[in-house]
């Protein structure tokens, strides 16, 4: 499918986030999002790069747009801004936020079944790729083989918990995200941050 194409619902949908976007204002919520502002553009860190909102749309470091799903990501971020940063750190399963409806089965085949299927038998390979992406060890005591923390946004960080698989098990990968993920995006654009996750994460395995 190609997202830019002129006139498709892809484009159609981008520009309309815009129009939403020119009508907010982000001057005092630097912290509250974790942005950067540079007269009229705004930054936003978005795996590991600098995701510009400008007056022309949204570019990326080399000064293109980026993919259609990682725009409804940002734009959707910036447009749910919340007046006050929410105080829900808990970690959560995907299928527990109450608007994930459909999109569970997805989440469980498409973001969490490719690693689980892909390291299974192959931590050392886990375990790098997480390095290479900038996973951080949780100061937190879980009963796993490896669990590794992500920010692909900055508020909406991403918790991966690996079991290798053994003799009774097969290799199983839970993908958590904190409770208060909802407060900065929908329920689609959570499944599309998770899915950018795997696939950097295959990608950087070499597989």
């Amino acid at each position: 499918m190609n997202a830019d194409a002129s006139g498709s619902v892809y484009d159609k949908t981008y520009h309309f986030y815009l129009e939403q976007l020119k009508t907010l204002r982000f001057d005092g919520k630097e912290d509250l999002l974790g942005i950067t502002l540079d007269g009229d553009t705004v930054a936003v860190p978005y795996f590991g790069r600098s995701i510009r909102l400008t007056a022309d749309g949204l570019m990326d470091e080399a000064g293109r747009r980026p993919e259609f799903s990682d725009c409804v990501v940002i734009c959707r971020y910036l447009i749910m801004c919340p007046p006050f940063a929410p105080s829900q750190k808990a970690w959560a399963a995907y299928r527990d936020f109450p608007d994930a409806g459909p999109l569970t089965v997805f989440w469980a085949d498409t973001v969490e079944g490719p690693l689980a299927r892909s390291f299974s038998g192959r931590l050392r390979v886990l375990e790098r790729a997480c390095d290479a992406l900038g996973g951080t060890v949780p100061d937190m005591d879980i009963a796993c083989d490896l669990h590794r923390c992500f920010n692909p946004l900055p508020k909406v960080p991403l918790l991966l918990v690996f079991n290798d698989a053994d003799d009774d098990f097969s290799a199983s990968v839970s993908l958590l995200l904190e409770k208060c993920a909802s407060t900065y995006l929908d329920a689609e654009s959570q499944a599309i941050l998770g899915l950018g996750l795997s696939k950097r994460l295959l990608t950087a395995a070499g597989g």
